[in-house]
């Protein structure tokens, strides 16, 4: 199966060859709820829907062609439009699940795409390749191109039980997406390695087999007597198979292994629930058994070459229910094994481990496996009966399996293996030690799962353990407190730990596997209260209710993650008396809950901060702004401005990505850098920033910081100039005498009574002359006018006027000798982070 869903919907216009105006894949009337609105991500949808029909069951009720593409209604009453604008609805093909005609546009065409035995066992699935559809010629035996024109590139085929989307990605290529159309439908498998867990892509399947020298009536094994020249195929190993859905039942479904030529393998294949362990921690969900046999056209004188094509080995696909699942990848191979060695204690395992080291669970039936490359068939006799019926332990009849009691637990038996080789030959037997699990109590308990935020002010990690120990009787009590717990993590995030990675995982919890305590009871406020000092004895360890971890800092290395830990009581020879399972997710606070942005120097939506910077008489410290101005740590949240590292980010001038911007740590500062301003001395735009913050500084417990915008302004970027006259602002009016020159004065006299010019700048003020120094910002010289400088504009300025700063003010020279015409007085300040603003004030010029 192509489960491409994400990149499925990435193509220029979505062009559906679907099943027309209504086409139903079941025979269902009723109508599904419209969806009102139009889907936006159809990634996310595409997403979902898979979800939906691999892991919950679902399954398609109908496909609609609709304008821009199709709908899919899902059997939980949902439905998804997959469509994009300005593409039209396609053509639809349906294939007749009784006949197997396929229909185009509602017209029979008279061409058939059927499964079954031999030649019919071919797919002859038509599909759209240049604008239209291809269909199986079976005198040809190829596809061909026929007369019926397709709508798009994409398509869909309603046939045995699944609907087949077939879409182009991005770059042109199909990609197909099956989902079921019943409750029943299987869309995809995959064979899993029982082993490790992962994905087997060309699975084997074994036949070992051999053929009887001579009768063998007094064997009495599961497959019974045996004859001369009686074709003896030994025990298959079953393979796991995992199907989508998993809600998917093969137990009844029609299962074959089919060659790329049509030809059915003679073979038998049942399939059964698994009910193995899985290692690795893969999922259990969907998984089956698939036992394949010869069937009964396979003799002693067929078998050899049963399953070999002209060239070699047939390559087989898995069909289940008429549908090509896998790939013609796997061959069967069978293996004549009358020569081969005797079956011995070492061929006898549990769950594929070596009985030596094995412990096989009490209290249920297990069954052990032999080599199936040494044995046609095997069972197990008693080596003590007395000893069996002491443990509890009972054969179950002459097989390999065997069920016990709860009396079984912690016990050690011995069995007798009987035996018959590829020959038909009885072998001779052997004794087997078969080890317990030493559980005495229910072996596992799961307690209440545990979400934890970790802060910088470290609270402990609490678990309620419930009744697992206070409703535990005496006997089992003083078992327990006989040993030591362990506490470990066996799985994060959903992925099981290996051994040798356990300490690693350990590592990464909040808190060290050895910093928790257990207490009878907590606080009103939920805090520890009452701590059971010492759990080794059984009166103490029936009042534990609660294990918690604490300590007043986190690990090194401890990280985010769905964390199950597992409390393991265990014997000294290793025998597991009892384990607790207690997930703990821990999580991080987000930044808002850690700082909040001070409303005043951030805009309306608080997206961009306005970094005013007040200057200073060092130029370096003119360019900084106390980012502890813009954000204040939210009360009680414990947040500590020195585990915050934001991260300005470059910007591009002139094609160069380049640093506009620094923060350091200490102090909180962020700092314009010379190349944000342009030639002219304006700044070059907002400067984007992000950030992390480290809780207790922690690199695995990071919060991420929301990316804002930051506006460097000058301390004068406010700036006012002001005329006073009695005490209060007015109207600028210079007298100009008749050789051109005047004089603006500088403000002075007591407050109230104010007369003259003044420059206001974040409410700072400067009497305005050649004195005049604000936010570090002067004159190199009374002379030289470099830091603020003043101009006169107007239709009636003469070119070579001027305006320089004076102890008086500002004295105007080269100016018109006229009445009543007007001008600006415009005055530039450069301040000292290199932030040019210029402030204009309207003016009349007037003769004396």
């Amino acid at each position: 199966m192509n489960k491409k869903f994400l990149s499925a919907i990435l193509f220029g216009a979505l062009m559906v060859s679907s099943t027309g105006t209504f086409v139903s894949c079941k025979d269902y009337d009723d109508d599904i709820d419209e969806i009102n609105k139009e889907l936006t991500d159809l990634k996310s949808k595409l997403s979902d829907l898979e979800s939906k029909v691999n892991a919950g069951g679902a399954y398609v009720t109908k496909i609609e062609s609709v304008d821009g593409g199709f709908k899919v209604s899902v059997s939980d009453g949902t439905s998804y439009n997959l469509t994009v604008a300005s593409a039209a609805a396609g053509s639809k093909v349906v294939i007749d699940d009784k006949t197997g005609e396929i229909s185009i546009d509602d017209k029979a065409t008279g061409w058939f795409a059927t499964t079954g035995e031999g030649e019919e066992a071919v797919d002859m699935t038509p599909y759209v390749k240049d604008g239209y559809w291809y269909l199986y010629d079976k005198t040809a035996k190829e596809f061909v191109k026929s007369e019926y024109k397709a709508a798009g590139n994409a398509y869909a085929v309603v046939a045995n039980g699944i609907c087949t989307l077939n879409i182009p990605d991005a770059d042109g290529k199909m990609q197909t997406i099956q989902l079921p159309t019943t409750s029943a439908a299987i869309t995809g498998v995959q064979f899993i390695n029982v082993g490790n867990g992962a994905v087997e892509p060309t699975p084997a399947y074994a036949l070992n087999y051999g053929v009887a020298t001579k009768d063998n009536a007094k064997w009495d094994g599961p497959k019974g007597a045996i004859t001369k020249d009686q074709l003896l195929v030994g025990t298959i190993e079953p393979l796991t198979l995992q199907v989508y859905p998993s809600s998917a039942d093969l137990s009844n479904a029609d299962i074959k292994l089919v060659g790329s030529d049509g030809t059915v393998a003679p073979v038998k294949v049942t399939a059964t629930p698994f009910e193995g362990v899985i290692t690795k921690a893969a999922s259990a969900n969907g998984l089956w058994n698939l036992n394949i046999r010869p069937d009964e056209t396979v003799t002693d004188k067929t078998i050899a070459d049963a399953f070999k094509a002209e060239t070699g080995n047939y390559a087989y696909a898995l069909q289940i229910n008429g549908n090509i699942l896998t790939g013609y990848a796997s061959k069967v191979t069978p293996t004549d094994k009358s020569t081969a060695g005797a079956l011995a204690a070492a061929d006898v395992k549990y769950n594929a481990e070596k009985l030596s080291s094995a412990k096989v669970p009490f209290g249920e039936t297990v069954t052990l496996e032999f080599d199936g490359t040494k044995a046609y068939d095997a069972y197990l006799t008693p080596k003590s009966a007395s000893e069996l019926e002491l443990a509890g332990v009972t054969i179950d009849g002459k097989t390999m399996s065997f069920t016990s009691t709860e009396k079984a637990a912690g016990k050690t038996v011995k069995f007798t293996v009987n035996f018959v080789n590829f020959k038909g030959e009885t072998g001779t037997a052997f004794d087997i030690t078969v080890n317990f699990e030493g559980a005495t109590v229910d072996p596992e308990a799961p307690v209440a799962a545990v979400k934890y935020t970790a802060t910088d002010g470290v609270k402990p990690i609490i678990i309620d353990l419930g009744t697992t120990f206070t409703s535990l009787s005496a006997q089992t009590a003083t078992a327990l407190a006989a040993v030591t717990p362990t506490w470990n993590v066996i799985s994060i995030d959903g992925k099981a730990v290996a051994t040798a990675d356990q300490s690693t995982a350990n590592g990464k919890f909040a808190f060290a596997m050895t910093q928790v305590k257990y207490y009878s009871d907590l606080k009103a406020d939920g805090t520890p209260k009452t701590e059971v000092t010492a759990i080794d004895n059984a009166d103490n360890l029936k009042k534990v209710k609660y294990a918690v971890f604490a300590h007043s800092d986190y690990q090194a290395t401890a990280a985010l993650g769905a964390y199950v830990l597992n409390m393991k009581f265990a014997d000294a020879s290793g025998n597991e008396l009892k384990k607790v399972v207690a997930p703990v997710t821990i999580s991080v606070p987000t930044f808002t809950d850690l700082f909040t942005k001070v409303t005043s120097v951030w805009n309306a939506d608080k997206t961009v901060l306005n970094a005013l910077l007040v200057g200073s008489t060092s130029a370096d410290v003119a360019k900084q702004y106390v980012m502890t101005n813009a954000f204040k740590s939210v009360e009680n949240s414990g947040a500590n401005w020195n585990n915050l590292t934001l991260t300005p980010k470059k910007m591009s001038i002139s094609g160069t990505p380049t640093e506009v911007a620094t923060y350091a740590k200490v102090g909180s500062i962020l700092a314009m850098a010379d190349a944000l301003l342009d030639d002219n001395g304006a700044v070059r735009g907002n400067v984007t920033v992000d950030g992390t913050y480290l809780v207790k500084g922690k690199a695995g417990l990071k919060v991420e910081v929301p990316a804002f915008a930051v506006n460097f302004m000058s301390p004068f970027n406010d700036a006012v100039l002001n005329f006073y006259k009695g005490g209060k602002v007015a109207d600028l009016n210079v007298a100009i005498a008749s050789d051109g020159k005047g004089t603006i004065a500088k403000v002075e006299g007591a407050a109230g009574k104010e007369v003259g010019l003044q420059l206001v700048a974040s409410s700072e003020k400067v009497a305005v002359s050649n004195a005049m120094e604000l936010f570090g910002v002067k004159n190199t010289n009374i002379n030289t006018d470099d830091k603020f400088t003043f101009v006169v504009k107007g239709e009636g300025v003469p070119a070579g006027a001027t305006a320089k700063l004076s102890d008086a003010g500002i004295a105007l020279e080269g100016m018109t000798y006229a009445p009543n015409y007007s001008a600006t007085l415009e005055m530039t300040v450069t301040a000292l982070n290199g932030i040019k603003t210029t402030i204009t004030l309207p003016m009349t010029i007037n003769k004396p």
